[in-house]
């Protein structure tokens, strides 16, 4: 990414709720007058360390009757307003954040719009807003937690407050359930191709949502129709290769997919293009909501001398990508309708 995306992308218009979870973009909203366990973080991708934390967060809470589990979250991404030359991409839209956040059992999460003047708060003072507005009682974070300005609030500063300002601190150790625990570590991953990790780091699926526009019409013409994807362009991409997963049409239709990301290199291509073969699928699929579900990496995009060599290279990836094991759609959860 060469710049920050624009405000009209970061505006912060928010659901009222999410399957169920309410939905609030400052404190007063979501102050009901009852104590709460706070977590809070950029969840981005929600990956396994994510999920304990918050369902720590929630288990703390359902300990002690009346207490709501309360998870924060900030957007845009701070890295957006503080180094908008060097903005790093995503690993899903606040949308899917709220979606899989609001999936952990969560009992309200607040979406901070995050700007430079909020980025200037000292750990004490943000930590006053906890208690005086959300009635904290317990704050539970992970081991990489860098809360108030200039990332100054480390657990072991919490600590330190929590004694002083009188609210209990817990740090939740999340490491070890991969190479990829980290979102960082898990966007490289992607970056490289190399699905298996991250898939092991998100213990799921990885999946980008897009809308299907027309595309050049090749694959159609090989016999191979192809859904071209059109995705927020600060989404994180898989690397190029060809990959075995799975399409969610609407939220409610899926199939197996072979997928496709890459320049078209045989056709002399230089934009990437995100595109995918939906096995005996015959419906119309323009202008409709799709998924792409990443299962497994296949190959590396190749340059062929004619179209039948491609056209047969394409017939054994889909041959692969039969034999492979299918996404259940459990596996799919909570992105498709049930």
């Amino acid at each position: 990414m060469g710049q920050a995306p624009s405000d009209a992308v970061i505006d912060l218009s928010l659901p009222a709720e999410v399957a169920g979870c309410p939905i609030h973009a400052d404190f007063n909203a979501a102050d009901m007058g009852t104590p709460t366990v706070v977590t809070l973080g950029r969840f981005d991708g929600l990956h396994r360390g994510h999920r304990a934390l918050l369902q720590a967060t929630v288990e703390a809470a359902q300990a002690v009757p009346g207490t709501r589990a309360l998870a924060i979250t900030l957007w845009p991404p701070p890295e957006w307003v503080l180094r908008p030359e060097d903005p790093r991409a995503l690993l899903s839209t606040l949308q899917d954040r709220l979606v899989l956040m609001a999936n952990t059992g969560v009992d309200a999460i607040v979406v901070l719009t995050f700007d430079y003047r909020f980025s200037q708060q000292s750990p004490r003072d943000f930590l006053g807003q906890l208690l005086n507005d959300l009635h904290m009682v317990t704050l539970v974070t992970g081991p990489n937690a860098r809360i108030g300005k200039d990332g100054a609030g480390t657990p072991t500063v919490l600590q330190e407050l929590s004694g002083e300002l009188g609210f209990q601190y817990r740090e939740i150790e999340w490491y070890g359930y991969s190479p990829t625990n980290r979102s960082s570590a898990i966007r490289q991953a992607l970056a490289d191709g190399d699905i298996a990790a991250v898939n092991a780091g998100l213990g799921r699926a990885y999946s980008l949502p897009g809308v299907v526009v027309q595309g050049a019409g090749e694959g159609r013409r090989l016999g191979f129709p192809t859904a071209n994807l059109s995705h927020s362009s600060w989404l994180q991409v898989p690397g190029d290769g060809i990959y075995a997963g799975l399409g969610l049409v609407d939220a409610v239709e899926y199939r197996t997919a072979a997928i496709s990301v890459g320049t078209r290199p045989t056709y002399g291509g230089e934009t990437r293009v995100v595109e995918a073969n939906l096995l005996d699928y015959g419906g119309d699929l323009y202008g409709r909501d799709l998924r792409l579900f990443f299962a497994n990496r296949l190959r590396d995009q190749q340059v062929f001398e004619t179209t039948e060599l491609l056209k047969e290279c394409i017939a054994s990836d889909v041959t692969d990508v039969r034999k492979l094991p299918a996404l259940l759609p459990n596996d799919l959860v909570p992105f498709i309708e049930v």
